[in-house]
């Protein structure tokens, strides 16, 4: 007869991208697809469901130290995965405007192309090293690149599950404070690629499928 087991919360890791988060107080997904009936004339019923679009949805909620956590952890992986943000979209956390930005680059009117290049026929002659944009470290959460959120729970059996929310886009952020709040909470919403099911890592699985009939007193079945 098979063997079940369950996990509660607090089993629960998740992994965002490769980095393991202890400020994380809830993951919701929910995964939406466009069906419709199809009907013709002389039936009031349908014939056939169409099938149409997936959508993925989903929020987190964090738990707020001291920090923002998320963007730290984020902006500690490999440069690879940093954004490229636009002179406009960074001036307004720089020390100064957009004009002081501008100035710093070298660049006053002309025009260029995202890779640093003038575009001909424009006024480039004080502005040919500037570059529209430029990659590096995320300012807010939905600047962030793509990344997965790993759920992985751990139970005190030693049975293990996880599943895998891929290709997380961070949308929307919100949060506040009040009086009766004994903490401060954030929570995100996000839009995904792909969702799996839950599902037995594979030390588990490889575990069930050699296991042998118990024994009494070193004699088999």
């Amino acid at each position: 007869m098979a063997t079940f087991h369950s996990f509660s919360g607090v089993d629960m890791h998740a992994v965002f991208g490769d980095v393991q988060f202890g400020e994380l107080q809830m993951v919701s997904y929910k995964s939406d697809r466009e069906k419709a009936p199809v009907y013709v004339m002389g039936s009031s019923d349908p014939r056939t469901i169409a099938r149409g679009k997936r959508l993925i949805t989903g929020a987190v909620v964090f738990v707020v130290f001291e920090r923002d956590s998320l963007i730290e952890a984020m902006n500690r992986r490999d440069d690879s995965y940093n954004p490229y943000l636009s002179i406009e979209e960074t001036a307004n956390f720089a020390n100064g405007s957009l004009s002081n930005e501008l100035k710093q680059s070298g660049g006053f009117g002309g025009s260029i192309n995202a890779f640093g290049e003038p575009i001909p026929g424009t006024n480039t002659s004080r502005s040919s090293q500037t570059t529209l944009t430029k990659q590096q470290d995320a300012r807010l959460a939905d600047q962030l690149m793509p990344f997965d959120i790993t759920l992985v729970g751990a139970n005190e059996y030693g049975k293990t599950t996880k599943m895998i929310i891929e290709q997380v886009e961070l949308m929307s952020e919100s949060g506040g404070v009040s009086i009766d709040d004994l903490v401060i909470e954030k929570q995100m919403s996000f839009i995904a690629r792909s969702i799996s099911n839950w599902k037995e890592t594979a030390s588990d699985v490889a575990q069930s499928q050699t296991q042998v009939a118990p024994t009494v007193d070193g004699v088999g079945p």
